[in-house]
């Protein structure tokens, strides 16, 4: 019996959560998964090589997409997106009626806009021009702020981005990060964006991080903040003993 054929797109996503779980790939395996040419699975790596999700070897390819990479949106997106569904439905409990988010740019907080439409009368603010494209789908309100936009993330950074959103006082701030280091706290990968953060947080009664299990205990290159300053982490899965611990310590809820 033939089996249906797998689109690109599907091809794709099977090959990142691949690489996501094992690290590497191989052209000859992937092409008997996938009941495809050995030649299309090649095509398939070097076009995933050109945007920057992996690295091509002989025979193959090895993962480069670590917590700590500054990568494209769209391929950010492509990673682990059942893990961050999963995230994005914990994270609604947080959110009532009326009230005021301010949302990142992460790809997760794009998944969680999808899910608002049992809450009524939300103010939504963000920087993300994804988002903004998103929210047209959905019936709440949301201030989008200007500034240069960081075609890598999608989204509005600098000064003006800063001062816009320095105008807000709101309940909520939904944020995602790179990496979550015992030491050295929140991490993010640019400067730029890590700011950005850091001024939603200002402005919040409350922060939430919304991080798939594989962002602890990794590092990153600029410091957003301590973990004490975090309210809530939602995550995909129960972290370690030594983390349940710190954030006991911290005061921080966690929900998974």
């Amino acid at each position: 019996m033939i089996g249906l054929i797998m689109l690109p797109a599907e091809r794709k996503q099977k090959t990142l959560d691949l690489l996501l779980m094992q690290g590497k790939v191989d052209v000859v395996d992937l092409a008997e998964r996938f009941q495809v040419t050995r030649e299309t699975v090649r095509r398939d790596l070097d076009k995933l090589a050109a945007e920057g999700a992996l690295e091509r070897t002989h025979g193959g390819a090895v993962a480069i997409a670590k917590s700590n990479q500054d990568l494209p949106y769209l391929t950010r997106a492509s990673f682990n997106n059942l893990a961050k569904r999963h995230i994005a439905c914990k994270a609604t409990q947080l959110i009532e009626d009326g009230d005021s988010i301010m949302l990142d740019s992460s790809s997760t907080a794009c998944e969680l806009i999808s899910l608002l439409h049992e809450r009524s009368d939300l103010q939504l603010i963000s920087n993300s021009l994804r988002l903004a494209a998103a929210s047209v789908e959905t019936e709440h309100e949301l201030i989008t702020v200007g500034g240069e936009l960081r075609k890598k993330s999608l989204a509005f950074v600098g000064g003006l981005a800063e001062e816009s959103l320095a105008r807000f006082n709101v309940d909520w701030a939904l944020l995602g990060c790179k990496a979550l280091h015992p030491e050295f706290g929140v991490l993010e990968s640019n400067l730029a964006e890590a700011q950005i953060k850091r001024v939603m947080m200002a402005h919040a009664r409350r922060t939430a991080l919304l991080i798939d299990h594989t962002k602890f205990d990794n590092n990153a290159l600029v410091k957003i903040s301590e973990l004490e300053a975090i309210d809530v982490i939602v995550t995909d899965a129960p972290p370690s003993v030594e983390w349940v611990k710190r954030f006991d310590a911290e005061g921080v809820r966690v929900i998974y």
